[in-house]
């Protein structure tokens, strides 16, 4: 983990496309006084990654890179009653040229997902992970509910796949490209226990963090007021949810009973208009249901997706509280190291063993200069992904409140269009009535009206 590269390189090998590195940032400097000798002591020798810009003068984060078409589709439940479960085919189209083939598909089943979203997470402290859909014990096996998730799954590994600071994460390739996939996380997870990510993970912050950042005391309060908000759009488009079903049972049954009527010992005529009016009805119930479906699939995804977003905003934010953590564990490590070589110096007169000493300091030094960079570093990363977190969701909404009203202003129209078909058939009936009796010498309002 390093600094912010200022261009993206697509084809760069620390899997990352903010073009940051592994290596620590800067080169570390000490300087240990040995009785009345000073000896300076560079660390890190004209390494070029160690030069790499923080990017800390970035103004707003960079656009997403298009380098995948991902698609999560084809929905099957697979096992034993006991452990049934659904598997997607994830079908990846990418022009990322570490990967072995442009075209290329995988089954995944949802844990897998959320196996990469949090290695992901915690591959990348301070980016904000587009978040999956949250695991539902109840119905999971219903049509509506797979279709709701398999949408939220492919729109969710699409914006991973495209955004910026992930499009080149190691665990995101294994995930689109593996086929012996739970084999190969075993060997990841082996992996991650001896390298630095396990150090990081278990590490455990020597003080309590307080923030002197009042911009992020800013924004947690807008994120729980922007949950509180969404909270409350949920319950609303779940009564209007609960308000559609009921209508469209109601005009269920009003097709019921016309077609009852249109079967009885009326008049021919009076059984057509029973008749077609039924099918109106019928016409008036399916646009309900698709009204109702597209509401799920439109602004109420979008709703619940960004109830999600704001939990990944807030495992953002702590990813840098943990970065604190640790830069105060280096801290009190390099505190403790220089106190033993002072103990150490003024004890022994040993060269070596005082050379031994002030390597001990210099590298507990840099190990500590590394985190405090490492922190900064998170720090900014987090406001640039709030700025993108906060355009997108701009974006978002817009597209899925035009798409919502796009769909209802037609399916609205195409009521509109069955009613004014059936009052051309009222018409063209009651014409034909009034020329009949016209005919007989037998014409009177009341009988147009009992046509209408």
């Amino acid at each position: 983990m390093g600094g912010w590269g200022d261009t993206w390189n697509p084809g760069s090998s620390n899997g990352n496309a903010y073009g940051y590195s592994e290596t620590p940032v800067g080169a570390a400097k000490s300087s240990i006084a040995t009785e009345g000798q000073t000896e300076t002591k560079e660390q890190d020798e004209e390494d070029p990654e160690d030069n790499i810009p923080l990017a800390h003068s970035l103004s707003k984060p960079p656009q997403s890179v298009q380098m995948y078409t991902i698609t999560v589709g084809d929905p099957q439940k697979v096992g034993d009653p006991i452990s049934a479960h659904i598997i997607y085919t994830v079908q990846t189209t990418t022009t990322n040229p570490t990967y072995k083939k442009q075209m290329f598909s995988v089954l995944r089943r949802y844990s897998d997902f959320v196996w990469l979203y949090d290695a992901l997470c915690a591959n990348n402290p301070g980016v904000i992970v587009p978040p999956i859909p949250e695991k539902n014990s109840l119905g999971r096996f219903q049509d509506a509910f797979v279709e709701a998730r398999r949408l939220a799954l492919n729109k969710c590994i699409q914006k991973m796949a495209n955004h910026p600071g992930l499009c080149n994460d190691k665990d995101l390739q294994l995930f689109l490209e593996s086929d012996n996939f739970a084999l190969d996380i075993k060997h990841r997870k082996a992996e991650e226990n001896t390298g630095l990510l396990s150090i990081l993970s278990t590490s455990i912050a020597s003080s309590k963090f307080y923030e002197t950042d009042d911009w992020f005391d800013t924004k947690k309060a807008y994120l729980d007021s922007l949950e509180g908000q969404l909270k409350g759009l949920v319950r609303s488009m779940e009564a209007v949810a609960k308000q559609r079903a009921e209508q469209s049972q109601a005009l269920s049954e009003l097709a019921d009973a016309l077609e009852i009527l249109s079967g009885a010992d009326i008049s021919k005529q009076l059984s057509n208009t029973f008749s077609q009016l039924a099918i109106v009805q019928k016409r008036a119930r399916k646009l309900q249901d698709e009204q109702a479906q597209q509401d799920v699939v439109t602004f109420a995804g979008t709703v619940e997706e960004y109830g999600r977003m704001i939990n990944s905003v807030r495992v953002a934010f702590a990813s840098r509280i943990k970065c604190f953590g640790q830069w105060q564990n280096t801290e009190n490590e390099f505190r403790r190291v220089k106190a033993n070589h002072e103990k150490a110096r003024k004890a022994s007169k040993n060269p070596e063993r005082l050379h031994y000493h002030i390597q001990e300091v210099a590298d507990a030094e840099r190990k500590a200069m590394h985190s405090k960079s490492e922190f900064e570093r998170v720090t900014k990363l987090v406001k640039i992904e709030w700025q993108r977190f906060d355009m997108e969701r701009v974006e978002d909404f817009k597209r899925s409140l035009e798409a919502f009203l796009e769909g209802m202003i037609g399916r609205q129209k195409e009521l509109i269009g069955a009613w004014e078909e059936y009052q051309s058939l009222l018409l063209q009936r009651s014409g034909t009535n009034v020329s009949s009796n016209t005919a007989t010498g037998d014409v009177d309002t009341s009988t147009i009206s009992s046509a209408a």
